[in-house]
């Protein structure tokens, strides 16, 4: 089954509206490892970037399915922009440590508020992601479309 169709008839949420958000498998354990956290590193990000769920000039993101090692591991609905600031200052020591360690440019950054909802999708294995390069997949997109659960 498609995800972003089942999370659209789950959560009555137009598919424009639904981000499937896949984490790397290889920079997820050593944010872990310095103490950040999956919804920090969710819910922190760079203004009007892909991964904006407020980007200008894109449809509002108001649900994102959390993928990791191609597993669902949380749907959250986003309440909106709890703060701005940057990539360094919405964060903690731990994440700031994380980011730091990796290089990462300091960015203008959105904290969004969210909240974790319940979603028959959540735990189960997805299939059809194959780009380990491609983090975000929106309605429109070949890879939205591609992306299943089972």
């Amino acid at each position: 089954m498609n995800l972003g169709k089942l999370i659209s008839r789950e959560l009555n949420v137009g598919p424009e509206h639904i981000m499937l958000l896949r984490h790397s498998n290889t920079l997820l354990p050593a944010l872990l490892n310095a103490g950040g956290t999956i919804e920090e590193y969710t819910l922190v990000q760079p203004s009007n970037s892909r991964y904006d769920f407020h980007a200008d000039g894109k449809p509002q993101i108001d649900v994102v399915a959390v993928i990791v090692s191609d597993l669902v591991h949380v749907v959250y609905r986003i309440l909106g922009v709890e703060r701005h600031g940057t990539t360094r200052t919405l964060v903690s020591p731990h994440f700031q440590r994380f980011d730091v360690a990796h290089k990462f440019p300091e960015r203008d950054a959105k904290l969004f508020a969210a909240e974790e909802i319940q979603s028959t999708a959540v735990t189960r294995p997805i299939r059809g992601w194959t780009s380990p390069r491609t983090p975000v997949a929106r309605f429109g997109g070949l890879l939205f479309e591609s992306v299943e659960i089972f």
